[in-house]
């Protein structure tokens, strides 16, 4: 990345700060550190708390996955038409309450219900959120707001994980239900934080060009070369990235590998501590660089994961958790590249009023993957395939980063990363 032009002046990550975006950042915290005390426990509490066979545990997740899919793009078009700050403020009331339902759920009926409502929240959650962060900075410093997103989004996961590890335990359902509760009142402080941030209530003062009504809008922003290049390259790279990793390494690890259950945890944070660690210095280091050749680097990253984790196999089981740890601490890397990256591409390319629909279909590339990802890991790894399933998705993350590669060419400069962002236009006329 040598040749690129880099920003006349690197932005200090003070000059980012300023009170709106740390309140923010900071509700974004509280939230991440109490969806880090109840992730990955829902079917573990279900099953085994509340006696639900454990195939029933899993449709529950199934139904709260889909139904997160099918609200998604109405929510894209409802942050465009009210503003991202009422969809947010109502998204974390309805997750708040899901939360607490959940943790009172002792039947079949109760959990569905619960977990529905939860995804109806969880769905309001990321378009508004992007939306407001990208109202309240600007293009040029949407990265180091995306890192710093994305840095606190793992440092509280991490922390609620290590204070939920303490407090559970299967044998007292009422400790379920009291993290339950704690990660639902983490839901309102965000509320509260983003109650005290002014100026992004309303749509984007955009008057939309002819034939960019809000029902043409998802037509519109479909039409985009640049997204839907950016679209079929982040599904297949997230699908060989995270949608492959929280299923397909903890299963791996235990039969490929032959480590025991506890050392999921211990190299899970070795993952964590990298994002923590190293990215304020990457956001720093990638300003001014192509963006597309940086999510090259992130596919390159995954890919050595996914190679190192199928040798160790080949390894004793001392080994093999050195190898693995090394491949998730190489993964992170990837993180902190993408990021920054990836949610400042997409909204870079939204015109402002549409900016809500393309967060949302930038969510679904998440979600899709996110479905797509364990289904694959399942079915290789169940069938004994586990070495040529972390080979498959080592290609597939490299031509996916070859994908993304190619966005360079439809991206002016600006978008690219490389220099000052213009004012205005479309000297490429890749919107259509």
């Amino acid at each position: 990345m040598d040749g690129d032009a880099v920003l006349e002046r690197p932005v200090s990550i003070r000059e980012v700060l300023n009170p709106p975006i740390i309140r923010m950042l900071v509700g974004i915290g509280c939230s991440a550190l109490g969806g880090g005390l109840i992730m990955s426990l829902l079917v573990v509490y279900l099953h085994q708390v509340r006696g639900l066979p454990l195939q029933l545990a899993g449709l529950v997740l199934t139904f709260q996955a889909l139904l997160g899919l099918a609200f998604s793009p109405l929510v894209g078009l409802v942050v465009d038409r009210i503003g991202p700050k009422p969809v947010l403020l109502t998204a974390l009331g309805i997750e708040a309450v899901g939360t607490v339902a959940i943790g009172f759920a002792a039947t079949a009926p109760q959990a569905f219900l619960a977990a529905g409502i939860m995804a109806v929240g969880n769905a309001g959650l990321w378009a508004p959120q992007a939306a407001i962060l990208s109202r309240l900075t600007t293009p040029e410093r949407r990265q180091r707001v995306f890192g710093l997103q994305f840095m606190l989004l793992n440092l509280g996961i991490g922390l609620g994980g290590l204070v939920g590890a303490v407090v559970v335990d299967v044998d007292r359902p009422w400790t379920f239900t009291v993290l339950y509760a704690a990660n639902a009142v983490t839901f309102l402080a965000y509320a509260v934080a983003v109650a005290g941030v002014r100026g992004v209530s309303g749509p984007e003062a955009h008057p939309p060009e002819e034939g960019e009504d809000g029902r043409g809008g998802y037509l519109q922003v479909l039409s985009d070369r640049r997204l839907r290049r950016y679209v079929l390259g982040a599904l297949l790279l997230l699908t060989c990235g995270y949608g492959s990793m929280e299923v397909g390494i903890p299963v791996f690890m235990t039969t490929e590998a032959g480590l025991p259950i506890n050392a999921i945890g211990i190299v899970f944070f070795f993952n964590t501590l990298v994002i923590v660690v190293a990215q304020v210095w990457v956001i720093k280091r990638i300003e001014g660089r192509s963006r597309s050749k940086v999510l090259l680097l992130v596919a390159v990253a995954w890919s050595a994961c996914w190679v190192l984790l199928a040798a160790s196999s080949l390894v004793s089981a001392v080994a093999a958790a050195v190898v693995i740890t090394i491949g998730v601490s190489i993964f992170a890397v990837g993180e902190t590249l993408w990021s920054p990256v990836a949610p400042s591409l997409v909204n870079d390319f939204a015109a402002p009023h549409l900016r809500g629909r393309y967060n949302a279909v930038g969510g679904l590339v998440w979600s899709v993957a996110g479905a797509i990802g364990p289904a694959f890991a399942g079915a290789l790894l169940g069938a004994g395939l586990g070495v040529l399933w972390a080979l498959l998705v080592a290609g597939g993350a490299l031509i996916a980063g070859l994908v993304l590669l190619s966005l360079r060419r439809l991206l002016t400069p600006a978008e690219d990363g490389r220099t000052e962002p213009a004012a205005s236009g479309d000297p490429l006329g890749v919107r259509g």
